[in-house]
């Protein structure tokens, strides 16, 4: 009773599992093989991996640092938290507001954010380092300064 004609059209209608849906928003479908991975991009390099991958959600890190700068003790926690959800989220992200020619360029595209990311920090800490070396020595080369800085005894 059923017609072949029917079931052709039907058949050609669904679409095939492997096709490439990479760069088509967020309703696309994230292969396995993407999206069960930590992304250390965009926990690394937040807001600037969200810019890139059309994903402004991720500048709402910027007003959370700020704010948190100023809570003790806890204001990290905060940040911390937002970014290990953008970590968990971030390959979803990524194959949806990005066009890959396959799942190992798309793989290679964020290690690479992750090298990137990684670079970055180590910057930063070594910056940090030679800033309050700097700083030391300045204030114990200034007698005056050191001082000052020693509480006086009355």
């Amino acid at each position: 009773m059923s017609n072949p004609e029917i079931n052709e059209n039907v058949q050609h209608k669904r679409k095939p599992d492997n096709v490439n849906t990479s760069g088509h928003g967020p309703g696309a479908k994230v292969p396995t093989a993407v999206a069960g991975k930590f992304n250390w991009g965009v926990f690394l390099l937040t807001w600037i991996w969200g810019l890139y991958h059309k994903k402004y959600l991720t500048l709402i890190m910027i007003p959370i640092g700020i704010v948190t700068y100023f809570i003790p003790f806890v204001g990290w926690l905060i940040p911390l938290g937002v970014g290990i959800w953008f970590g968990i989220k971030g390959n979803e992200w990524a194959w949806q507001g990005r066009r890959y020619n396959s799942i190992a360029q798309f793989h290679e595209s964020q290690k690479k954010w992750a090298i990137a990311g990684i670079i970055v920090i180590a910057l930063f800490f070594v910056l940090c380092l030679v800033f309050g070396m700097l700083m030391s020595a300045f204030i114990l080369s200034n007698p005056q300064i050191l001082n000052n800085m020693i509480p006086q005894q009355y």
